[in-house]
């Protein structure tokens, strides 16, 4: 390592450089302008005031390592265009650009040319790390863009009023280990004035078709939504977020959705805590997708909710204290007409539930047809080897086709073991009810 240098405004980085520990005002900020190279910017504090422009950037580069360094005041702290090999590490970020009102609704899909501010924003970036980093109090904290093969673990991204971690179209990533803590947003709504903490803020967000990515073990409490993946592009589009794996991560207390997934297929939510929210896991519009081993607890209106879903498997969960537990159902006609013309989705069917645990509910299951939906029926929701233990009504069945409730143990229900109503097309054998 060469000896510690003064950093300078604009200054271009070609060579292995230490900073000099201090303070600098730098409203140009530096740029990496070499390959292979690594900046240790220990000790020292990049700073503007006009929460414009860049403080560290690099376009085109390989092999860069940067660490150590601290930024405040800009529109993104630390910005990398189509780069690979890219080293961060224990980065700290304040004081970016942030939408201060309380009147904007996020809009999850912005392209790169107008996205909001953040602690660090990769766009087009492969086979790189983020590690370590401090990224706390501002709107975003790290922004990916069109990236693959990272790996981002081991940040704290909490405390800011849009996501902690965002996606669009990024690939193959591992998320792991992070702090993405109360992620969250006041909002007025206009229609009456009202104030609610929502407005799409989340721990982490997935659009764009963001896929195969692995999530595990990522603290997402008191977020808008723990984790929110929008397969769904508004003003019209599907762009579905597959195949990705959420696993261990706690996503209790949001005010609106521990885990919210639409539209998407092929996701596996496993071990995740999605306890004392709203609702534990949204999982609308979506395909293909499997829930196993979570804990659903305490929350206000249902546990698990899947509207006009299909091919799902619900294994070994416990699913307890919830207004419902588990809500399969088709609400009505669908006014958009993209949504119209999506393939699947007239109503909810072929969902299996198995071995899991219903406790203490309202209504352990509902599955039902909208009355909104006259000429077609939920179908083909098959409940075997569940226990339903002390809830008010164990399963309730109305105006559904072709399902089957075998092998479960229904035990203290208070109201009703079994509900149907409507004459729905429900098959009963060998359940224990006591």
């Amino acid at each position: 390592m060469t000896a510690r240098i003064i950093p300078t405004d604009g200054m271009m980085i070609t060579q292995d450089t230490q900073f000099a520990p201090g303070v600098y005002h730098l409203p140009s900020g530096v740029q990496i302008a070499a390959d292979n190279i690594t900046l240790d910017g220990t000790d020292t504090l990049i700073i503007s005031n006009s929460q414009t422009g860049t403080g560290l950037h690099a376009h085109g580069r390989r092999q860069v390592t940067v660490r150590g360094l601290a930024v405040t005041g800009f529109y993104h702290g630390l910005r990398f265009d189509d780069c690979e090999g890219i080293t961060l590490e224990n980065i700290t970020v304040r004081g970016t650009q942030e939408i201060q009102d309380i009147e904007t609704f996020l809009y999850l899909w912005h392209p790169i040319e107008k996205t909001y501010g953040g602690g660090i924003l990769l766009h087009n970036v492969k086979n790189s790390s983020v590690r370590d980093c401090d990224l706390q109090h501002q709107m975003n904290g790290l922004l990916l863009y069109g990236c693959s093969g990272l790996t981002v673990e081991n940040n704290n991204a909490s405390f800011n009023s849009s996501w902690g971690i965002y996606l669009s179209a990024s690939n193959d990533n591992l998320i792991q280990n992070n702090r993405l803590d109360f992620c969250n947003r006041v909002f007025r709504r206009p229609e009456d004035g009202s104030i609610r903490v929502e407005a799409d803020a989340a721990g982490i967000v997935l659009v764009m078709s963001s896929s195969r990515n692995r999530f595990l073990r990522n603290s997402c409490l008191c977020g808008g939504d723990g984790i929110f993946v929008a397969g769904y592009y508004y003003p019209g589009g599907i762009t579905p977020c597959n195949d990705n794996l959420f696993e261990d991560n706690d996503c209790r207390l949001s005010s609106n959705n521990a885990i919210e997934s639409t539209f998407s297929r092929g996701n596996i939510f496993r071990r995740n805590d999605c306890s004392r929210s709203n609702y534990g896991l949204w999982l609308g519009y979506s395909w293909d997708n499997v829930l196993e081993e979570n804990q659903v607890e305490f929350n206000r209106w249902v546990g698990i909710a899947i509207e006009h879903g299909h091919h799902f498997v619900l294994r070994n969960n416990t699913i307890r204290l919830n207004g419902e537990g588990v809500r399969l159902w088709t609400r009505g006609a669908v006014g958009d007409a993209v949504l119209r013309d999506w393939q699947g989705y007239e109503v909810a069917h072929h969902i299996t539930l198995e071995n899991n645990l219903f406790e203490t509910n309202r209504i352990g299951f509902a599955g039902y047809t909208s009355d909104n939906m006259p000429d077609f029926e939920c179908h083909q929701f098959h409940l075997r080897g569940n226990t339903f233990k002390d809830n008010r009504i164990g399963a309730r069945f109305r105006r559904v086709q072709e399902c089957s409730v075998d092998d479960n143990i229904f035990t203290g229900n208070v109201e009703a073991a079994l509900q149907l109503q409507d004459n729905p097309g429900v098959s009963v054998s060998t359940n224990q009810i006591s």
